[in-house]
């Protein structure tokens, strides 16, 4: 009789560990859906940070300076992310070459179209054109007046 109450009080001890296990993978489980959703909000984070870099320049009327600190900005972002989030760069369709980007008219305005890739969210590609040759007063093509 006394090997049977101890052979009882064992099982009953197996019992509650095994419960006591259970109820342990149900609190990971449940656990790591909340860290896989901090993840995702991160990379949303990060991919918005990455992203502001470059829209900041989005726009019509740009000058020749901040289309050449937005070249800047791609170099230095191509140089330190991998291939994965490769900015291209263009002017009129065609990569630029650093003196194309010296050699850029003072008195031209200049459209920039930042792209955002549809499967990513990232920028891929940017794309400037000029918009118009002016005098150097804010793109107004009038002459000054004569005194």
């Amino acid at each position: 009789m006394e090997n049977a109450s101890k052979a009882l009080i064992i099982a009953g001890a197996i019992l509650i560990s095994i419960l006591l296990i259970s109820v342990g993978i149900l609190v990971m489980n449940s656990t790591s859906n909340v860290q896989g959703e901090m993840v995702s909000q991160m990379d949303a984070a990060q991919k918005q940070s990455f992203n502001a870099q470059f829209n900041n320049y989005n726009g019509t009327n740009k000058t020749a300076s901040d289309v050449r600190a937005l070249y800047n900005t791609v170099i230095s972002s191509n140089a330190t992310h991998d291939e994965s989030t490769t900015v291209t760069f263009t002017i009129n369709g065609q990569e630029p070459t650093s003196e194309t980007i010296a050699d850029l008219s003072t008195r031209t305005r200049y459209r920039i179209v930042v792209n955002l890739n549809s499967e990513t969210g990232l920028v891929d590609i940017i794309n400037v054109t000029p918009v118009s040759s002016g005098t150097g007063t804010g793109g107004s093509s009038t002459p000054p007046p004569t005194v």
